[in-house]
Formats: C-alpha cells, structure tokens, sequence
C-alpha cells in the first residue's frame, strides 16, 4: 500500500513541476509573440525586455517594450515603454474572442523626428494602417483570379479576436527633434491622456494589429493636436537655431499630415 501511496505523490509532484514550467513559459511565449508578430505591422525593429502573466488571476505587465526607428531616422527609438498593465478575462481564453479589461500604458517615451517625409511616428502609423487595410481586403482585391485562388490543401490562418473594454495611456512624454530640417531645435512636452473603451465590443472584435494601429494612430493625433496648439511650435522655438516663426505652425502640422 505504502508503493501506490508513493507513487502517487511522485505523479502529483511530476505533474505540478510540469504545470510550473508551462506556466514560467507563458511569459515567455507572450514575449516572442509580441516581438515577431508586431514588426511585420509597423515596418520596424520591436523588443521587448520582459512579460510576467499570472494564468490564475489574468493579471500581467510588459516591461520595456519598444519601436525602433524607420528607415531615414537616427534616433535610437520611435517610443519606448516602460510598463504596461494587463489584465485578461480568464474565462474568454478559450472563446472565439478574448476579452481584456484593461492596458494600461504609463509614461511611454515618444523620440518624434521630424523629416522631409514627415515625422518618424506618422511612418510608423501609416505603415500599421496599410497593413490592416491589406489584411482586411476582400479576397483577391486588386489581383488577378488565379493569382487570388489560395494554394490547393492550404488552410486560413486564424486570426485572435479581441475585446479591450478600456485602453488607457498616461504621463505620454513626447521629445521632439526637427534636427533633419532645423539643426538644434528640440524640447519635449506631456501628451493629455488617452482613454478608449469597448474597442472590439462587436461580434467581429479588434485584431492585434488593429488594435497596434489605433494606438498609434491616437498618439500621432494627439502629436498633430500639440502642433495645431501652437505647443510644438514652441518647443522648436526654443532651440538653438534662429527659426522662420512665421509660416512654422503649417509646416510642423503638415508633417503629421494633417
């Protein structure tokens, strides 16, 4: 009697040790995930430092997570952040739609160049928004009916669903440089928060990349907005450079593309 009782509890610690292991992973398949599916959509560099993800309470936090520059842009990063608080529905996981109560994004770093092209961020944004419009094309769109036909025996990649019922960004520190145009000019501001919420909340949901691309759409639009104010403006204003003030505000806003 005392082999079975022995064996037993061998079985429940192999069995606790695999779940252990499979649950330290997690973080790790989060990590390698963010980091091979989001630079496809933004056309750039993207690392992340850590994940942490508790599988029991949803519960987790990105730590270091950044966007390298574009092409034609020497900073050594697009925007960086710090820390991001997540916390998942555990019962969605396995549903059609996963439902997130919350990210929270908090003192991101935004190192916005200005080019002649426009800015470093609104390249950035542009190339996540043509890669939801391609994405979302209907089938075959703008192609030849051979070349639309999927390859006998292949399957539809499925895409996650998701449900963010609040999306909130805070503390955003916006250090702009016009270096490429006016040599000197620099200084930096503090974007207004950001709340969105029930992104997704219909049947079809918010893809990753979507949801990517609207992040990045916000904050480029709120970068405009401070152009629009006169508060980029400014800033630029008191760089090293002598700047011509007077056609500056349409020029600094035309670079956003507004």
């Amino acid at each position: 009697m005392k082999w079975i009782i022995r064996i037993v509890i061998v079985l429940v610690l192999l069995i606790g040790a695999g779940l252990w292991f499979g649950w330290s992973q997690l973080g790790n398949l989060v990590r390698f995930g963010i980091e091979k599916g989001t630079p496809p959509v933004v056309q750039t560099s993207v690392s992340v430092q850590s994940v942490k993800l508790s599988p029991f309470s949803g519960s987790g936090i990105i730590e270091g997570f950044e966007i390298g520059n574009p092409k034609g842009f020497t900073g050594p990063y697009a925007m960086r952040i710090g820390r991001t608080e997540v916390a998942l529905d555990t019962n969605s996981v396995s549903r059609e739609k996963v439902v997130i109560q919350h990210i929270r994004i908090t003192d991101p770093e935004i190192n916005l160049e200005a080019g002649l092209g426009g800015t470093n961020l609104k390249h950035i944004a542009d190339n996540a928004k043509s890669f939801v419009a391609q994405q979302t094309a209907p089938a075959g769109a703008g192609t030849s009916p051979a070349a639309a036909a999927p390859p006998a025996g292949s399957k539809d990649k499925k895409t996650i669903k998701l449900q963010i019922n609040e999306l909130l960004i805070t503390g955003a520190r916006l250090s702009a440089s016009a270096a490429g145009i006016v040599p000197g000019a620099d200084a930096k501001i503090t974007l207004p928060e950001i709340r969105l919420t029930n992104l997704g909340s219909g049947s079809e949901g918010i893809t990753p990349a979507e949801l990517t691309a609207l992040v990045l759409r916000e904050l480029n639009t709120e970068a405009a907005k401070a152009s629009a104010s006169g508060a980029l403006k400014n800033m630029l204003q008191g760089g090293a450079a002598k700047l011509n003030t007077g056609g500056l505000k349409e020029g600094v806003k035309g670079l956003f593309g507004k």
